[in-house]
């Protein structure tokens, strides 16, 4: 790799001295050439010519940095390698404590990449698509305002599958299983693998658990109308935590795999299973 561009969450390196660390040494000790960008919003609009002529994305911040970068440098197919600079982070394969260690590896070669999937969710409005949004992590429909909780019925594959009263479900990718997955008591996945979870948020029954699908499998969650048709329901879908859209009664959230995948550059040869006990050990 010769050339890189590096993205900084200036909430987390808000001297901006792990990024000129990082850009001074890739530069004049390993002669790469380097690109830096920080956002000035949450948005994290890159233009263009930044993706352009680039071997890697770097990445400063934690997973919810991550994720945006990820989201907005898709369909350039770039691999990220993230370092950490939050608290607890499945993304990011570097802290900043090794940080110089990790670039020499990444210099040299010695790294290795996995290709994550994603989920692909579309809000259809009748016949109308209202949106089409793609997931690393999850696809949240969840309640808002009042506190009643929403009535959704599951369809696989054009077949019904479950009705869930709950505050909500998760759709979520093996990525995405420590994240919200984890929260409401989903199962952890290895995050390479192939297949969607769909966890309840706080089902109104003993007995929903998470129910794991084949990754090619089409999940349809229509909303149907609250039991007290007097009290008026705020229903929102969130993708990855970051875009929101505003739900309505009738309304149906299709998610199935997206043709897309995230890169990430993996530097420790530490196993998923060794990362899983020291991240566990720091909650």
């Amino acid at each position: 790799m010769k050339s890189f561009l590096l993205i900084t969450n200036n909430q987390k390196d808000k001297e901006l001295s792990v990024t000129d660390r990082v850009c001074d040494y890739l530069v004049n000790e390993k002669s790469k050439q380097v690109k830096t960008f920080v956002p000035e919003s949450r948005d994290y609009e890159i233009p263009e010519k930044y993706l352009k002529d680039v071997d890697c994305v770097i990445v400063l911040g934690g997973d919810g940095t991550i994720l945006r970068v990820a989201k907005k440098i898709v369909k350039s197919r770039l691999p990220i390698l993230g370092i950490n600079m939050g608290h607890l982070g499945y993304l990011a394969d570097v802290d900043n404590s090794n940080v110089l260690c990790a670039l020499d590896a990444l210099c040299s070669g010695e790294f290795t990449t996995q290709d994550r999937m994603m989920l692909a969710g579309k809000v259809m409005r009748g016949t109308k698509e209202i949106c089409s949004l793609d997931a690393l992590n999850d696809i949240v429909i969840t309640r808002g305002g009042s506190m009643q909780i929403l009535n959704l019925d599951i369809s696989v594959k054009g077949k019904m599958f479950k009705s869930y009263r709950a505050d909500g479900v998760i759709l979520a990718t093996p990525t995405g299983s420590t994240a919200y997955n984890l929260s409401c008591g989903g199962p952890i996945v290895e995050p390479c693998a192939d297949m969607t979870i769909i966890t309840p948020i706080a089902p109104h029954t003993m007995l929903s658990r998470s129910i794991i699908f084949n990754a090619e499998d089409e999940i349809t969650v229509e909303i149907l109308p609250p039991h007290d048709s007097t009290v008026e329901q705020m229903i929102e879908v969130y993708f990855d935590g970051i875009e929101r859209i505003k739900l309505e009664v009738g309304d149906k959230v299709v998610v199935k795999r997206s043709e897309m995948t995230t890169t990430l550059v993996r530097i420790s040869s530490a196993s998923f299973l060794e990362t899983l006990y020291e991240k566990m050990k720091e909650r």
